[in-house]
């Protein structure tokens, strides 16, 4: 398989991520989940740092 910037960010299960629930879907809907889980991953990254730092430290 050649790796790709598609294949490496594996964008198609992340695009598949974002379902909206509601019946004929909302307008804001997908803001909304596009919006919270990009801040999900800013957090994960920020406890990727804090936890490479703590080691720096130790």
């Amino acid at each position: 398989m050649t790796l790709t910037y598609s294949s490496y960010l594996k964008i198609d299960e992340l695009l598949g991520c974002q379902k909206p629930l509601s019946d004929g879907s909302k307008h804001d809907e997908p803001l909304f989940i596009v919006k919270h889980q990009s801040f999900e991953l800013w957090l994960k990254q920020m406890l990727h740092e804090q936890s490479f730092l703590v080691g720096l430290f130790s």
